[in-house]
């Protein structure tokens, strides 16, 4: 029994990085047999007899175990929430679709419940390959930028992206937790073997710094920005050493304006920005990237006023936002609020609204979570990106989010036989 658990743990981190590359590269069908393949280990154990799957004899006992975390029933709280709206959404499809892209967090923490409790050791491993992922990723993106240095640059002038290999902004939402995940493995003297990985760590998270200002992706930075102010804040409440908290502030200010003088694209973003926010203030920027978002966020807002305790329905969501932009905006292509808070009151109402701050925050407050620095430099990412992105509305914020927050829970898990 002991040997088919390591057997059985050894498999689920093996997934988990390959859940991490399909993840980051975009292969959405790679990452959807990775989380079926979850459910079927969670279902099936290998028999050597005919028949060869026969069902898991630790069903039962991994069941309870789901049922009695209760962070896990807290995570189901999005499908959960589309589930009931359909009792007052009339578009099928859509509502389908919905229930689709919410399905794992009802059926992961279930599939995941079994997996025995990775140790710090495994647990820090698989944040390793992510560092080392995304410098590859990273590396890719940078040498197609460099080639195509003039064109990607006057993309950026108006308004577009350097291209990554999956969208750009959950591209570098995933680069924010990297580079975080780096600077954690360096607090924890991460190694595999060798003494030296400390450096080879060091320079790849510092690389990854570097590169998350020459992508200039607004919500990447953000994220960035926010949860190393976090951790400050946590590092001098522990601490007091309130002048490390003044030396990595001034590092803080430093950064981007270095990044400013260093890096075009840096510079070329930042200037549209300002740019862009100057037309939606005189009225005339309706089709340019940040006005765009902030009008779907105020159509999202009025919607929910309306509907005020229970929306319009998560099915009816894409209806209703359609037609309130032929009424306000005729003008402009309806786009979908950006905004994840704004887009559960406008579905669900302030109830479901309530429900979901809930479920997001439970998991971090159980047991006090929010001591290790990382699950809750997790929240601090996914938190600030709902402010900017209805992150949870789509398969790639879905599974990140899930990713690394089962990873989490099931490190942090009191109970060291699960």
């Amino acid at each position: 029994m002991r040997s088919f658990l390591q057997s059985y743990k050894a498999l689920s981190i093996s997934l988990f990085m390959i859940w991490m590359v399909a993840m980051v590269f975009s292969a959405e069908f790679i990452l959807s047999q990775v989380m079926i393949l979850f459910v079927a280990m969670a279902l099936f154990e290998y028999h050597p007899g005919f028949p060869w799957l026969r069902w898991r004899r630790q069903l039962r006992e991994n069941t309870r175990l789901w049922w009695s975390y209760r962070p896990y029933l807290f995570i189901a709280i999005p499908f959960l929430l589309v589930l009931v709206s359909t009792l007052w959404s009339s578009d099928l499809d859509y509502t389908l679709e919905r229930l689709r892209i919410k399905l794992p967090f009802l059926v992961l923490p279930w599939a995941l419940a079994g997996i025995p409790r990775l140790n710090r050791r495994e647990y820090n491993y698989l944040l390793y390959f992510l560092v080392a992922l995304m410098v590859v990723a990273c590396m890719y993106v940078g040498l197609n930028y460099l080639m195509h240095f003039q064109e990607i640059n006057n993309m950026i002038s108006k308004g577009k992206s350097i291209p990554t290999p999956s969208n750009h902004i959950r591209f570098s939402l995933v680069l924010g937790f990297a580079i975080l995940s780096g600077f954690f493995l360096i607090q924890e003297r991460f190694v595999i073997r060798f003494r030296w990985e400390r450096w080879l760590i060091l320079g790849m998270t510092l690389f990854l710094v570097a590169f998350i200002h020459v992508l200039s992706v607004r919500s990447g930075l953000l994220v960035f920005y926010v949860a190393i102010l976090v951790w400050l804040l946590q590092y001098v409440f522990k601490t007091r050493r309130w002048w490390v908290a003044a030396l990595v502030g001034v590092l803080l200010v430093i950064l981007p304006v270095a990044a400013y003088q260093l890096f075009p694209s840096f510079r070329m973003k930042m200037e549209y920005v300002r740019w862009d926010l100057l037309q939606h203030q005189h009225g005339t920027g309706a089709n340019y990237s940040d006005s765009d978002r902030l009008t779907s966020v105020q159509v999202g807002w009025e919607i929910g006023k309306r509907n005020p305790v229970i929306g319009v329905g998560a099915g009816d969501l894409k209806e209703a936002v359609a037609r309130e932009y032929a009424a306000s905006f005729p003008e402009t292509a309806p786009k979908m609020p950006h905004n994840q808070f704004v887009t559960i009151f406008a579905g669900t109402g302030a109830l479901g609204l309530g429900l979901f701050i809930l479920g997001f925050f439970y998991p971090l407050f159980y047991r006090r979570n929010y001591r290790d620095p990382l699950f809750l430099a997790l929240h601090v990412v996914v938190l600030v990106s709902f402010l900017m992105e209805n992150t949870l509305e789509n398969n790639f914020g879905v599974s990140f989010f899930l990713l690394f927050l089962l990873l989490g829970l099931n490190h942090l898990h009191p109970d060291p036989n699960t």
